[in-house]
């Protein structure tokens, strides 16, 4: 590991320390070889004294069971009808499932225990079918847990709820990580199961608005792709119950609740994989799917104070002359021109609008993006955003000057080859003196 990893991780701590994350273990990850690492990561997160709770599915043990008793399950995952035969073989998964776990958790030294913190009642009557013990969550008792978390206590929680009567009934895992995490005031929502989300042409879908999420999970063609569930080249099309694409359809959709009832994120980890927990949470860019409400991603105008870390910034590329110099008496003369793009809080792009009103025209420039960053989008974002500023400006040709770039204004962003005429003559004599003969390209705005 770097040095630079290492400062990278410790720039997490403070800022997770004393928080609450809601773990949701998906049933299809538990029997896992990698299932140890992501209870040893669990370890480190408790000893970096965040608050955790394990919630979990059984969808898979009820259905393995199901079939070595020869019972046909009426559902599988508490989404549908559960009759008796499925509620016996559910509560005996269940069951095993939780002992599983508490031996896992006190073997990488994790004090846990089961707690009946959910109350439900029967769900009813729904599209004319009676789901008989399938239950719909009332309220989360979220006392009973903050007592568990404060004697340094993981507090499990099955896939059950209980009526006031005693009665037990099946909720669903996601549906009851959301409750909890909304009750107990969560900074993180975490799935962790078999695979990781990727769009249709197998790439890892980094992050979704809960917008964005709302709609992929609702899309009648969702390109949703399940690492290691099947190819990743098949969109979700019309699910039927019980395959994979479905349960994240599900998840997704539950996520974005989450993220709704004021969770700031919720995050999908592929658990098969030994950086599963720590590879998401401790790096900027992660390893999974992040869903956030909150304002993850931002460019917002320049300010004094980011003077310095924008010329450390870019130093790199002044150095291969891919951007002309600004010395920090430039910048802060002509500050209202420049804007950051930050990441989870962190300066990884910067670039500059300026205005010719007499002309209308407005110049892009001093476009950058930090290495670790490239590929990602953010450069063409951030032009998005130059051009969104100067049609506010009132212009009508957005234009650009680089020596190395001009490819990617070409064949990315759409700019044209241009002459130098179409410069003002202050930006024209500008141009002339640097001696650099950069390429001007523009765009005609629309």
């Amino acid at each position: 590991m770097k040095y630079d990893d290492i400062r990278g991780i410790l720039r997490y701590v403070p800022q997770f320390r004393g928080q609450t994350f809601i773990v949701l273990i998906d049933s299809g990850i538990i029997e896992h070889e990698n299932m140890a690492n992501v209870m040893l990561d669990l370890a480190v997160l408790h000893s970096l004294s965040i608050k955790l709770v394990v919630v979990f599915g059984a969808r898979h043990q009820i259905a393995e069971l199901a079939a070595k008793r020869g019972v046909t399950l009426s559902n599988a995952d508490a989404t549908g009808v559960t009759d008796e035969a499925t509620l016996e073989v559910a509560l005996d998964a269940i069951s095993r499932l939780t002992t599983d776990l508490m031996q896992q958790l006190t073997v990488v030294g994790l004090r846990a225990g089961v707690a009946n913190a959910v109350a439900a009642h029967p769900a009813g009557v729904i599209r004319g079918k009676d789901l008989c013990s399938t239950g719909t969550i009332d309220r989360v008792d979220a006392q009973s847990l903050k007592l568990f978390i404060g004697d340094g206590m993981v507090p499990i929680i099955p896939p059950l709820g209980y009526e006031k009567q005693g009665r037990v009934l099946r909720v669903n895992s996601a549906a009851t990580a959301v409750e909890v995490a909304i009750a107990l005031g969560a900074s993180k929502l975490l799935f962790v199961g078999p695979g990781a989300i990727e769009d249709v042409t197998g790439t890892r879908i980094r992050q979704l608005s809960v917008e964005e999420a709302k709609a992929l999970s609702s899309a009648p063609v969702a390109a949703i792709g399940v690492a290691g569930a099947g190819p990743a080249s098949a969109a979700v099309t019309a699910p039927a119950a019980g395959d994979p694409g479905n349960l994240k359809h599900v998840q997704i959709r539950h996520a974005a609740r989450a993220c709704e009832g004021g969770v700031p994120r919720a995050h999908f980890l592929d658990g098969r994989t030994d950086d599963a927990l720590l590879g998401e949470l401790f790096s900027i860019e992660g390893v999974g799917t992040m869903i956030y409400a909150d304002a993850y991603q931002q460019i917002r105008p320049a300010r004094k104070a980011d003077i310095p870390g924008i010329i450390g910034l870019v130093r790199r590329a002044v150095d291969d002359e891919e951007i002309v110099a600004r010395s920090r008496q430039e910048i802060r003369e002509h500050l209202g021109d420049y804007f950051v793009l930050e990441v989870d809080g962190q300066l990884v792009g910067t670039v500059m609008v300026r205005s010719y009103p007499e002309e209308k025209l407005a110049e892009v420039g001093f476009l950058y993006i930090r290495r670790s960053h490239e590929g990602m989008g953010y450069g063409k974002k951030l032009v998005k955003f130059a051009e969104k500023r100067a049609r506010a400006f009132g212009a009508k040709i957005l234009f650009a000057l680089s020596t190395q770039a001009y490819n990617y204004f070409g064949n990315k962003l759409g700019f044209l080859p241009a002459q130098e005429d179409l410069l003002p003559p202050e930006r024209l004599s500008r141009l002339q003196k640097s001696g650099r003969n950069s390429k001007l390209m523009a765009r005609v705005l629309s």
